[in-house]
């Protein structure tokens, strides 16, 4: 991200990941390159300010909700299409289309921890947000811990297996016959 950040000015990043803290060390990671004006961690209203690291505090915004305690919020339309790149947890993506964010605005999406996500999960953003000429990027490992899925139904569903892993297993990927021949 950083590369591309500094290759093109033109380049717009969403990066998502399955949980808030895997999120929180995206953006940890790149705060210190990345100027606070063009970088944003979007929160889902319902996440508490003592959840967040204060490092990241600056990179947040925040409004007064209808009990007048602050929580957070996305800034109006016109300042989140400035930011270069935004950073949230996957299902929390889906704030960007509901204020307005076209598909193609990014050039790129990535999926930190694609191997812990549901399909669901990665296509919030995927589906809402990119086009052709968006650039998809699934980083994670299919052979360790992959979504926790508690409902029976959803296990029988497949969802148990993330996409990641189900592209894994796909003929392009196979180590023997694919294209991924040794």
């Amino acid at each position: 991200m950083k590369q591309l950040l500094k290759k093109d000015t033109n380049i717009k990043i969403l990066a998502c990941a399955p949980s808030n803290s895997a999120a929180d060390l995206i953006a940890l990671r790149l705060r210190d390159t990345i100027p606070k004006e063009q970088m944003f961690r979007m929160y889902a209203p319902s996440r508490y300010k003592n959840q967040v690291p204060d490092e990241l505090e600056p990179y947040t915004y925040h409004r007064n909700d209808l009990d007048d305690r602050p929580s957070f919020s996305v800034p109006p339309f016109a300042v989140m299409k400035r930011f270069r790149i935004i950073i949230s947890t996957c299902i929390s993506a889906a704030m960007l289309s509901g204020i307005g964010m076209t598909r193609g605005h990014f050039t790129h999406i990535f999926i930190d921890e694609a191997g812990q996500a549901t399909e669901p999960e990665v296509f919030v953003s995927v589906k809402a947000l990119a086009d052709t000429a968006t650039n998809v990027v699934l980083s994670g490992d299919p052979k360790q811990l992959g979504p926790i899925i508690r409902s029976d139904i959803a296990c029988k569903l497949g969802l148990e297996i993330s996409y990641l892993e189900r592209l894994m297993a796909r003929p392009p990927y196979d180590l023997q016959n694919g294209s991924g021949k040794r």
